[in-house]
This record gives structure tokens, sequence and C-alpha cells, in this order.
């Protein structure tokens, strides 16, 4: 990845979620890296400390672009990696990964022996229609080593630079790719670039089982890393679902919800569509990748309890889903406690 050194410093927590004690190697250009150089060296180590096997570099030259070294960062991924080396992936310094197993597993089926260009496409279609086909930035490009080795030498990667306006990341690996090589795009469901915004609790209580989240801090809010926790306790039981009674539902890692009416009258197997779209009035036309959808429930028809904190201890990890209540309604929060065993 490329990123600012406050960016990175902020992302050391979520990054050690999913890459602390793998032995994944996390290759870093810090764009701002002549500003922040005194203190790169002890941020390393705190990367260290967290059992994250990762290397910073400075851009390799000083008039790139973010962009353009979010790129560029292959050339040094390649110098980094061994012969054992299957995939390598580009991601956004906000890509975030529930569990990394399910990665790992999903790229196992593909053949990296071939050239091979992995990723997931933007969820509104307004964002493929005015970029085309590509793996877009937050869901992470994937290159198989034999593409990597190719596209990352770095007079061929000094020469797709230059052929590619310097604004967006994930255009410039599509462009490189191809113009350079006969590779296609190889879409993988289940990753997420997350072009939604606003509340995603109708995506996260769907019954989906995500490969990545994106945007989680900035196009909508949710704590990630407390959410995911789940994954360290009971692998892939992240947002799996559970049906109480007549009229509740519990998605695993994120809420509870208790519908007014009951459970009789919505189709749990479609999304419900709580976000927004990335265009305004324009169609985002969801259904190739999320659909079908259902419409939302108003908030006087549902009680939602979200989860807020979760605490992994030995064999037992509890949770706590806090519903928010109105204070000039004289509603009160009210907090429900979840506690597993092994």
């Amino acid at each position: 990845m490329a990123t600012t050194f406050n960016r990175l410093r902020e992302s050391l927590a979520h990054i050690a979620h999913w890459c602390s004690g793998r032995g994944t190697k996390i290759i870093v250009i810090i764009v701002d890296w002549d500003d922040r150089y005194r203190e790169i060296s002890s941020l390393l180590e705190e990367f260290h400390r967290q059992d994250i096997e990762a290397t910073f570099f400075k851009p390799l030259n000083e008039s790139h672009t973010t962009s353009q070294s979010h790129f560029m960062v292959l050339t040094q991924m390649v110098r980094e990696s061994g012969r054992e080396t299957k995939w390598f992936g580009l991601l956004d310094d906000d890509t975030f990964f529930p569990h990394l197993k399910p990665l790992s597993d999903a790229l196992a089926k593909l053949d990296h022996t071939r050239e091979m260009y992995v990723g997931g496409l933007a969820e509104d279609f307004g964002s493929i229609r005015n970029f085309g086909l590509m793996a877009y930035g937050g869901a992470g490009a994937y290159l198989s080593a034999p593409l990597a080795r190719k596209l990352g030498d770095l007079e061929q990667a000094t020469k797709c630079i230059h052929e590619t306006p310097p604004d967006f990341g994930d255009v410039i690996i599509r462009d490189c790719i191809y113009h350079h090589s006969k590779t296609k795009l190889t879409w993988l469901p289940g990753l997420y670039q997350h072009d939604l915004t606003g509340d995603l609790s109708g995506f996260f209580e769907s019954g989906v089982e995500p490969l990545n989240l994106h945007h989680w801090n900035s196009w909508y809010k949710e704590p990630v890393t407390k959410m995911a926790a789940t994954t360290k306790f009971c692998g892939g039981c992240f947002l799996q679902r559970w049906r109480f009674g007549k009229d509740t539902v519990f998605s695993n890692g994120y809420s509870i919800v208790k519908y007014r009416h009951g459970l009789e009258n919505l189709d749990l197997n479609k999304m419900e569509h709580t976000f927004g779209a990335v265009y305004g009035d324009v169609d985002p036309q969801y259904d190739f990748t999320i659909g079908p959808l259902r419409d939302r429930v108003g908030d006087d028809e549902k009680k939602s309890y979200r989860l807020v904190d979760t605490e992994i201890s030995n064999d037992i990890m509890r949770q706590l889903y806090i519903f928010r209540g109105n204070r000039e309604a004289g509603t009160p929060d009210e907090v429900v406690e979840l506690v597993w065993v092994k």
C-alpha cells in the first residue's frame, strides 16, 4: 500500500487484526517520508511489536502522486518476495479483512501459476460506467506471481505510470495490465469496494460473508475491529444470522434487531436497502453486485441493538449490544450482553 505517515499510524490496530502473527509481509510506501523520517523507525518498531512483518520505503520518485506510489510499490513487493510467493495484493490503507483465511482460501482455488488479475467491482453501477471493469482499490487488486513479476519490473512499471493519468491507483494498475498483457479481470465474489454511504446496517444484517470491508471510517462509521473480533473466537461465524422467535434476528458481531410486525412478511434472503448512493439521484443499479434488495424498514418499525464492544478471554467471549434510547421521549438505553463459552 501507499499512504501518509499519520494514516498508517492510525491504521495500525486495524492492520494488526488481520496481519499480526500470520507471516504476511506488508510493504508500504510512506508518501510524506521526507517530512516524517525521524519518526518512521519508531512506527516500524510498533508494527514489529505487534508481530507484523512490515517494511517501509520512501517514494521511488519524489514527483510521484500517492496513486502512482500505490502502483509503484509493486516493484518493492517483487524485490521482497521469494519463490514461495503466490499472490501480491495492492490495497488501500483502509482495506480491512475480518479474517484473512477466507481470502486465502478463495485465492487458493485460482491458478497462481498463470497471469491472473483478481478483484472486486464497485457496488454502484455508476462507478463501473465511469471507470470500467477493474479491481476497485478498496477491495484490493490481487496479482498472481507471474503477472506481478512481469509488471513489477522497474522499467516496465515506470513506463506504465507515464501512460496513465496519475489520479487513481486502481486505474493505473488496470491500464498497465490491459496494455501489457492479455490478462483480464477475474471478479472474486465477496470482495467489496463499499461505494455505499450512510447506514450500512442492511449490508451487515443480510447474512453476507465479506472477504473485506472498506470505507468503514469515512463513507460510513463502524467499529470494525470490535465487530470482527468474533472471528478470533469462532472463525467463520462473523455476521452469521440466528432467528429468535417470530420477530428477532441476531447478526453476530453487528446487531440484534426486533421487528414490530414480526418476520413473516420480510424476505430475509434480500438485502435491506438502508444505504445511500454515490451519484445522487442516478439509479445505482445494485442488482448485479449486491442485489436483490428489499425496501428499508422504518426505524419506528424495528428496535436495533448495535455492537459496541467485544472482549475475549481464554474460552469466553463477551459482546455488548446497545439500543440507544431517546431522552426527550423518556426512552432509556438498553444493554444486551452475550456470553459465548467454548
